[in-house]
């Protein structure tokens, strides 16, 4: 007689106000809402049992919904390797990999310099690092800046791999330091792409805006490029730590030039918010009501990825929820990296599909920088090959391959028996960078304490969920500008 037991992988996220709880499998997700009723039905599997024995402790037959909780895997027999579907999907992920398959957009660090003098910026953190740095320590700005022969011919190899895998639609960003600093190779790649015969481009810049003029907001108007910037709160808040390189003040700045881009036609739809330790207790709703007045239905709000570990955990996440309450109940879409394990755990499960921390880590991105070199995103350190030897990174020795392979959810060894072991992936690769490179007691501390918050994120953001009786939508989102 097969017998079923409930898999160790599963686990309840209750809200006892409603008497539900959101049950998921920690490798595969598949999240359900049961009532008591329901879990006390899947408590009857504590121990291996047959599909009898349980009939007869239930008014009704029992056989459909044990049929859909093995389906999947909340129910499976004694013995079974759960891990034996995810060594699949893994297997079949690499092998499109190899192919180059999953790479469907690409970005050009178009500079490494910037006007802007922040503390707390990703890039100028890598920049001074040490030995895993990847951008030009030279001081000529030339150097600094991506000639349009280089960005040219990492386009060329981005349109190649298009046409190999029969895509017809592209996307394009621009990203790094300040990329405004090097206008001209930009403009030049708007108006190449847009002469490709039989190729579409969709294109997006992460920009300061302090070098936007009427001119270049004009232009990217008319290449339809959406314009991703950052406000990090109200002036107090922002002044703090989104300064000039002489240490001023840029709040007043910024806001002149969303005007700028109101008056065009082309207004921003949103922005982002970083959150450090200097700046954590001035933000507040007042700016989720500046992007209200100016009629934004979009905030990336983000703490710090390594600056936050003195600040405790809990208040982390009732800020976090505060904040997007208050976004959402004026019809604001309010969303970072901290709600990149809950949106997986909601949307693709690793039984049909793939999905991973972010897009880089699956292989759908390739960011080249300012001397060709190849990373997965503007803001990691970890080279994957370079533009010369652009195919190389494919292969089972190449750099795209490696961290796909090390990045699949539930490959990684130091994730083994997370709550959220599948849903999350690892977390963000930038942690994993710096926590690297600690030394003594702060060695893991710091990607220790970014685990803690993910999963404390997560479990508010169901219990959330819980509370609006499952109604809320997931929307699928790119963050971190790729």
């Amino acid at each position: 007689m097969k017998k079923y037991m409930l898999s160790p992988n599963v686990r309840f996220i209750a809200n006892p106000e409603f008497e539900t709880s959101m049950a998921y499998h920690t490798l595969y997700g598949n999240p359900r809402i049961v009532n008591d009723e329901a879990r006390q039905f899947l408590d009857l599997f504590k121990y291996p049992v047959t599909q009898e024995e349980i009939a007869k402790a239930c008014d009704e037959n029992p056989e459909e919904i044990i049929k859909e909780f093995e389906e999947i895997l909340f129910l499976v027999e004694p013995g079974f390797d759960e891990k034996m579907f995810l060594r699949s999907q893994k297997a079949q992920h690499l092998s499109q990999i190899k192919q180059g398959q999953t790479v469907d957009r690409m970005g050009l660090a178009i500079s490494d310099l910037c006007n802007f003098g922040c503390s707390h910026c990703l890039h100028r953190q890598s920049f001074n690092s040490g030995g895993i740095v990847l951008q030009s320590n030279s001081n000529n700005e030339l150097s600094r800046n991506m000639s349009w022969e280089t960005a040219k011919q990492c386009i060329d190899q981005y349109i190649l791999l298009m046409r190999k895998n029969e895509c017809s639609d592209g996307k394009i960003h621009f990203g790094n330091a300040e990329p405004l600093i090097n206008w001209p190779v930009i403009k030049n790649v708007l108006v190449y792409c847009s002469q490709m015969s039989g190729l579409k481009f969709e294109f997006a810049i992460n920009t300061n805006l302090s070098l936007m003029t009427r001119e270049i907001a004009e232009t990217l108007k008319e290449y339809r490029v959406v314009i991703a910037t950052s406000l990090d709160g109200t002036a107090q808040a922002n002044d703090v730590i989104r300064v000039t390189k002489g240490g001023k003040g840029t709040f007043a700045l910024l806001l002149k030039k969303f005007d700028l881009l109101a008056e065009i036609g082309y207004p921003l739809d949103g922005f982002s918010i970083t959150v450090t330790k200097r700046n954590f207790d001035f933000v507040d709703v007042d700016i989720i009501d500046l992007a209200a007045a100016r009629g934004m239905v979009s905030l990336a709000f983000d703490y710090d990825l390594i600056s936050l570990i003195d600040v405790p955990i809990p208040t982390r996440v009732e800020k976090l929820m505060v904040l997007k309450r208050y976004a959402n109940d004026l019809g604001i879409d309010f969303f970072g990296t901290w709600d990149s394990a809950f949106r997986n755990l909601t949307s693709v499960s690793l039984l049909t599909g793939s999905h991973a921390f972010c897009a880089a880590v699956q292989g759908k991105s390739v960011e080249f920088n300012v001397d060709g070199s190849i990373k997965v995103c503007g803001h990691t350190c970890t080279s994957i090959g370079h533009v010369d030897r652009f195919d190389e990174m494919f292969n089972r020795s190449g750099g795209l391959f490696k961290i796909v392979q090390e990045r699949f959810p539930g490959a990684d060894a130091y994730c083994k028996g997370c709550v959220i072991e599948g849903p999350c992936g690892g977390q963000c690769h930038v942690t994993r960078e710096v926590d690297a490179q600690l030394v003594g007691d702060q060695r893991q501390s710091l990607f220790a304490d970014m685990c803690d918050f993910y999963r404390s994120v997560t479990d508010a953001l169901a219990l959330e969920y819980l509370r609006s009786n499952g109604a809320s939508t997931v929307v699928k989102r790119h963050t971190c500008g790729v």
